[in-house]
């Protein structure tokens, strides 16, 4: 039984939902099928241009495996690897570790296949008489996070964002999160490490690398940052070292070094990750901070893979989950306050705004959405724009 907090969210969420439900996002139709068909034409010009490189005079799909297998190894004398399934792989990551020009031509081909594709699929979803897109909100994930349905808002990648806009007279307010799912790790877990490097207002992926491998914070590159990053998201959720091998492209004995080292650094953290493991164990669920409960059947299961599986559900729940709570009551009182609410994606809302009421309301969706856990503050950023792409510009 979930508490009686997390009772009342959810009675009270339902007349939210419908409100977002009903809104749907503005859709701009004329640069839609601009951008499709300037999408469209880059695609056909890399493909002509390829085909010509490559002296290919028939059919061929840059999109297949196979098609991109001969043309390593016949045209570039390039041996193509093998997944562990014996698969040939021709992913993106594999691509771009050649470093060829044909093979980076490939790779932006392939990216212009997919993002065409996810603009059909806005055009073919938008309410061409009303000139919006609808969705339905999925509320049945088990750590309690909303999800959109039917057309997936969550789906519109961010350069096709510049085709959604605000009502006539209106701003776009985003509010996010800042690095929300390690600061409530860090304060559920009573963390002095992370929390001491937010204090200082230091970058945590930059301290963490600088910490680990004893460089200098200002000398620490961007290709560096990105490890620490991984290593922040990776392990903060009980990534095994061969997933996180995976990610960097290092052997599984170099992950378990990194691991090892970077553990030092947060052992409030990993005590955290052993309790709520220990508690679930016992209990046979795991509950967020509000109190949202998830069973856990196979938490005790002989079979290792069922069991892992289980634990690090216990631990992702009681993060991202307490994450979506404090997600859904921000939700609640900005509807509550009146503002009419776009949509939410992950830690983030999109909120339209009218134009004379911008600067008051920028403080104000802070004020209702900036709370304080364990200590913990969770600032919130606020960008403005009259599309949605607008707000992810720095």
């Amino acid at each position: 039984m979930h508490s009686q907090i997390i009772l009342e969210l959810e009675r009270d969420m339902i007349p939210v939902i419908q409100a977002m439900e009903q809104r749907g996002l503005n859709v701009n139709l004329v640069r839609l099928k601009d951008l499709i068909t300037e999408t469209t034409q880059k695609k056909q010009a890399i493909e002509s241009k390829l085909k010509v490189v490559l002296g290919i005079t028939g059919t061929c799909n840059f999109n297949s495996s196979a098609d991109v297998s001969d043309i390593l190894s016949d045209k570039l004398g390039i041996k193509p690897k093998r997944t562990r399934t014996g698969r040939l792989s021709t992913e993106r990551r594999m691509l771009k570790e050649i470093n060829n020009p044909v093979t980076d031509e490939i790779v932006l081909f392939r990216e212009l296949e997919k993002f065409l594709s996810a603009l059909n699929a806005i055009y073919k979803a938008t309410d061409k008489v009303k000139g919006k897109i609808f969705c339905s909100y999925l509320n049945t994930c088990p750590s309690g996070r909303l999800y959109t349905h039917n057309y997936s808002f969550q789906s519109i990648p961010e350069a096709a964002r510049c085709v959604i806009y605000p009502d006539e007279g209106c701003t776009f307010i985003l509010a996010d999160y800042d690095s929300f799912e390690l600061r409530l790790i860090s304060a559920l877990a009573h963390d002095k490490y992370f929390k001491g490097c937010w204090e200082q207002g230091l970058d945590l992926h930059r301290k963490v690398i600088s910490d680990m491998q004893n460089v200098p914070y200002s000398a620490v590159t961007d290709k560096q940052r990105r490890l620490g990053k991984a290593l922040n998201f990776g392990i903060s959720y009980l990534q095994e070292p061969a997933g996180l091998a995976r990610n960097l492209h290092i052997s599984i004995i170099e992950a378990e070094k990194l691991m090892r080292t970077y553990k030092q650094n947060i052992p409030d953290i990993e005590r955290l990750k052993l309790e709520v493991i220990k508690k679930a164990r016992l209990s046979g669920f795991t509950e967020t901070f509000h109190g949202r409960k998830r069973l856990l059947p196979n938490i005790n299961s002989p079979k290792s893979y069922d069991r892992r599986k289980s634990e690090r559900q216990a631990v992702n729940t009681c993060i991202q989950g307490s994450g979506a709570d404090i997600v859904k009551f921000s939700l609640l009182n900005l509807h509550r306050a009146g503002y009419n609410i776009d949509t939410m994606l992950h830690d983030g809302i999109l909120l339209t705004i009218p134009d004379n009421e911008v600067d008051q309301s920028l403080k104000h969706v802070r004020e209702i959405m900036e709370v304080e856990i364990e200590g913990m503050k969770f600032p919130v950023t606020c960008k403005t724009g009259k599309t949605w792409g607008d707000c992810y510009r720095k």
